[in-house]
């Protein structure tokens, strides 16, 4: 890595004005006003996060009763146990192990397509985006999810009369998919805030952006247990996609572009979109030799970030099956669960933000470690778990681990020119999403190999990956601190 004074590193970039690192550290840059309201896009974040954990675990249930139904060929009435609304006997839980031996895939392989086809997706959608702005990347998303909830509808309301194979509700994901999914959806949000947000309080600004995310989480997983118990799943599905169109309605009205439009070119967008030179531009900007340890910076975050959502998604496949195996939880205990778990992490991560950033001026990179650490000790606590009452107390220690995402995504905006971050996010959203073609079946075959000796054992992978990542932080932190000379590294350790 080659390695150059501060004078030449700010001159390497002064190409690009709006580069984080080109400051001087004796005369402040002038602040220039926020030209958007402070919050804009945290409502139909809110909103589309929401309706899609609102649906989700009760999705999951439709696949186990489907299985049940179709492939196991079990009566209707044994089979209605499977919804989880109430807690389960000795033979329903030995029914259950088979059905989820089956199902287990079915989720995997959805999880699979979900992430292959927007990691390829974002590749063109992340430079296009630097070029034609980040309002249609957020159009389409939305419009994306709007259209697999009705399909979702329809595939329920058919299951009202007739029982059909769980595979068809993989068709559920298809048209959010190929608009892009959470993979596009984070991205742009995350894009469309290191435009409006000042340098200063852009971290802030993704901490309250992943608050109002998990806001919705939140509400959608407390809300699902008692639709569903109180309705039917067609009945959740419809409220879901009522929100959905609401998440819409309001960016379509209340979000402007981000970009100014003097910095949006002309031509046909659609013709843009299929260049191979934008993924070629991609590739070149991630791997290109940067000042002193940028670039070895940006890929450790990377590889942070994306360990973080393999993690996440691992557990998002068989978590839910591990709680009913191991504590006979039902949906209501799984939601609530999963609720206080995201309370714990939003009051966790705004206090967090807030008194350790602001009052104890703790860097960037620390808060990144500090989260790590509580990550650790919450997969070990999970792991062991004999009682579950000691899952919550897991979560508790967990509680700054929401700080992680925007804290690695805000090292990465002060290290690279606003120019080209729409390149870096997509290559590390993609690399992100890719990670449960390995995530997915690793956790799965983990789980049906210990289901019946120790249904926690997948934990020690999660305890594992974050110990990791944490070193690679450390690695990040002594370079900060060798190099504090530098208004980059600087701004990272403020």
């Amino acid at each position: 890595m080659v390695n150059i004074t501060d004078d030449e590193h700010l001159a390497t970039n002064s190409d690009d004005a709006t580069y984080s690192g080109q400051w001087n550290a004796l005369t402040p840059p002038a602040e220039e006003e926020e030209p958007y309201r402070y919050f804009i896009l945290e409502p139909a974040v809110f909103l589309i996060f929401l309706a899609k954990y609102l649906s989700g675990t009760v999705y999951q249930n439709q696949i186990l009763y489907q299985t049940c139904l179709t492939i196991l060929e079990v009566n209707a009435t044994e089979c209605e146990a499977l919804k989880g609304l109430n807690r389960e006997s000795d033979e329903i839980k030995k029914l259950e192990v088979k059905v989820q031996e089956y199902s287990a895939d079915i989720m995997m392989t959805n999880s699979l397509f979900d992430s292959i086809i927007p990691a390829v997706i974002i590749l063109f959608l992340g430079p296009w985006s630097d070029k034609f702005g980040r309002r249609p990347i957020l159009l389409t998303t939305f419009s994306g999810y709007l259209i697999s909830c009705i399909a979702l509808i329809v595939l329920s309301f058919i299951t009202e009369t007739t029982n059909i194979s769980p595979w068809w509700f993989t068709l559920y994901s298809v048209p959010s998919i190929f608009c892009g999914g959470t993979c596009a959806l984070i991205t742009g949000i995350y894009c469309y805030i290191c435009d409006v947000a000042k340098e200063r309080n852009r971290a802030l600004r993704m901490v309250l952006n992943e608050a109002a995310l998990c806001s919705g989480m939140m509400m959608g997983n407390v809300a699902s247990g008692y639709i569903y118990a109180a309705t039917s799943a067609l009945t959740l599905f419809i409220i879901a996609g009522c929100l959905m169109l609401l998440s819409l309605i309001y960016i379509v009205f209340f979000v402007p572009e981000s970009l100014k439009p003097e910095d949006i070119q002309t031509g046909s967008r659609i013709r843009e979109f299929f260049r191979f030179d934008l993924v070629k531009d991609l590739i070149r900007t991630c791997f290109k030799t940067r000042p002193n340890y940028d670039r070895a910076i940006i890929w450790m975050t990377m590889i942070v970030l994306t360990i973080m959502i393999f993690d996440m998604e691992g557990l998002t496949t068989i978590n839910y099956m591990f709680v009913r195996e191991k504590f006979n939880w039902t949906v209501k205990d799984f939601s609530l669960f999963n609720a206080a778990r995201i309370v714990v992490q939003i009051v966790g991560s705004i206090v967090g933000t807030i008194m350790l950033r602001r009052l104890f001026k703790l860097s960037i990179i620390t808060m990144a470690m500090l989260a790590l650490a509580c990550c650790v000790l919450e997969s070990t606590v999970r792991a062991t778990a004999q009682y579950w009452q000691e899952m919550y107390f897991g979560m508790s220690l967990g509680n700054m681990r929401g700080v992680l995402g925007p804290m690695g995504r805000a090292i990465i905006s002060h290290i690279v020119p606003i120019s080209e971050l729409g390149k870096l996010y997509a290559l590390t959203t993609s690399v992100e999403f890719l990670s449960p073609l390995v995530a997915a079946p690793l956790y799965t075959t983990v789980y049906k190999a210990t289901v019946n000796s120790y249904p926690g054992a997948f934990n020690f992978i999660s305890a594992g990956l974050y110990f990791f990542s944490y070193i690679l932080v450390a690695i990040i932190f002594g370079i900060q601190k060798s190099m504090d000379y530098d208004g980059v590294y600087q701004a990272i350790g403020s």
